[in-house]
């Protein structure tokens, strides 16, 4: 039997259908998820919904295709924006494979990347990089690569060789490396360094602050004689001195309250105000909810004390982001949601991009170790879709 001849119009019937499938194919097409490799190109693109949009997607993506593909971008990429911000981001993914590229790239050529390779061997102490690191400690002069170095070093600070090493560098070199040795013996407790840094503590100078803080920090309480027999200390070392005090455990509620006054004091000039605040982030970091909760309170004021208050907090977050998760999470709705708004503030202030993907990779974690009915559970979403992570 013969068929019959198509019409004219069927034949433009098909002709439509036939075009509206390749339309939805190529929307398809253009709507579908850009691969890694396009993703991780656009970490580098100097427009910021770009390369924070680009960032978001990567961190979505299936965990074993993201750390091989970050691995290589951080090696490898022509673009050396790109390297740093593919490390960056593999640390939230991987300990193992992070950590492996830490050790490879010491000595590389991008300051951003020994950064990052230090700043992770500092939460990653490994002591068999001690012999490799006092060596770097003699090489590396890059402004903002020492510091984290120096960090890196006291953190494997159990051996003698290490001890004297880091206890020499508090009396040498440039003010804001100097700074940065006070500041990581600090926070790493380092006792063996009490005298050393007390040294600096009695002179008059630009490192007293520092070094007032840092014996708080230590938390011996060789310190306590040592910071009273401070004459005359200026106003920002007077309120260091509460900082202090208040962490060797002296009447620390007290401090807080004198601390929070300071800040809000009619003629308190920027100077004080920024000191104030920074010893309350100290007694936060500290585990104090009463400076935590004064940093958030204080942001409330608007203006310059928001602004000091939000980089503070952000701060503290990215040294103790567990603990500001669990605290951020039994804040009443309303304090909360300020929280989360000065935090976000803070982050994009602070410009720490290896801490603020720490804080997101302990959110992350915290979201997927609870059962998927727990409120912690849509918190630490909501955390992450409001810090844009």
């Amino acid at each position: 039997m013969r068929l019959p001849a198509p019409t004219a119009g069927r034949t433009v019937a098909i002709a439509f259908l036939v075009l509206l499938v390749l339309a939805a194919q190529v929307a398809a097409q253009s709507n579908a998820t850009p691969d890694l490799n396009t993703l991780i190109g656009r970490l580098g693109s100097l427009e910021y919904p770009i390369r924070t949009g680009a960032a978001r997607q990567i961190r979505r993506a299936p965990t074993n295709d993201a750390v091989a593909a970050l691995t290589q971008a951080a090696k490898s990429h022509t673009d050396e924006f790109v390297r740093y911000r593919a490390f960056v981001l593999l640390t939230s993914f991987s300990e193992r494979a992070s950590g492996d590229l830490a050790k490879q790239l010491l000595r590389d050529r991008n300051d951003r990347v020994r950064q990052i390779a230090y700043e992770w061997l500092e939460l990653h102490p490994d002591p068999g990089l001690s012999d490799t690191l006092l060596s770097l400690l003699q090489t590396e002069q890059a402004e903002f690569v020492r510091p984290a170095l120096i960090g890196a070093v006291a953190a494997l600070a159990t051996t003698p060789v290490v001890q004297r090493s880091l206890v020499a560098e508090t009396g040498r070199g440039l003010d804001f490396f100097r700074s940065a040795v006070i500041d990581a013996l600090g926070r790493h407790r380092a006792t063996y360094a009490v005298d050393a840094i007390a040294a600096v503590a009695r002179i008059d100078g630009p490192l007293q602050d520092d070094a007032v803080l840092a014996l708080g920090r230590i938390g011996d309480k060789r310190a306590l004689p040592i910071l009273s027999s401070i004459a005359n200390p200026s106003a920002e070392v007077a309120l260091m001195l509460r900082a202090a005090r208040c962490l060797l455990g002296e009447d620390c509620d007290a401090q807080v309250n004198a601390l929070s006054d300071a800040v809000q004091a009619p003629r308190a000039t920027q100077g004080a105000v920024r000191s104030a605040v920074n010893a309350l982030a100290a007694i936060a970091a500290n585990g104090h909810e009463g400076a935590t909760g004064a940093l958030v309170a204080l942001a409330a004021r608007g203006g310059a004390i928001r602004d000091e208050a939000s980089v503070a907090f952000a701060g503290v977050a990215v040294r103790r982001p567990d603990y500001i998760l669990a605290w951020v999470e039994m804040l009443p709705p309303d304090v909360r949601r300020n929280a989360l708004m000065l935090l976000k503030d803070g982050f994009d202030a602070l410009e720490e991009d290896f801490g603020e993907e720490q804080f997101f990779a302990s959110a992350r974690a915290t979201y997927w170790k609870v059962p998927e009915t727990a409120p912690t559970r849509t918190l630490m979403a909501s955390i992450i879709d409001t810090l844009e992570f």
